[in-house]
């Protein structure tokens, strides 16, 4: 009976590890995929800038690069900007709000977040 038993229910004893091998692998709400492109970059102060966290500039693409400037005045440079950003820029009359979430002091870096 054991030998019989073994056999007549092996097929279903794998079925049931295919379900659970597959929902395992299945994306769910808490996966890590990101399902959009990131908002903040790297952005370096120009010249003797005085930015703080929470400050917001107003970013433009200017020959090649894209600069953020509170007023008449340069104060960033916005490094290695994605060609998403680019476009979404320039789609948006070359102009976009950027907010300093996050600073470097010593070195001069700052994180922008673009809304």
């Amino acid at each position: 009976m054991g030998a019989d038993f073994k056999e007549k229910t092996r097929k279903t004893f794998e079925k049931c590890w295919d379900k659970a091998a597959v929902e395992a692998n299945t994306p769910d709400l808490f996966s890590k995929t990101p399902d959009h492109a990131a908002s903040r970059y790297e952005a370096e102060a120009l010249g003797d800038a005085n930015l703080a966290v929470g400050d917001t500039v107003a970013v433009r693409m200017e020959g090649g690069k894209l600069i953020g400037r509170r007023g008449v005045s340069a104060v960033l440079e916005v490094c290695s900007p994605s060609q998403a950003l680019v476009q979404s820029i320039a789609q948006g009359c070359n102009i976009a709000r950027a907010d300093i979430v996050a600073a470097d002091p010593i070195s001069g870096v700052f994180e922008v977040s673009f809304s």
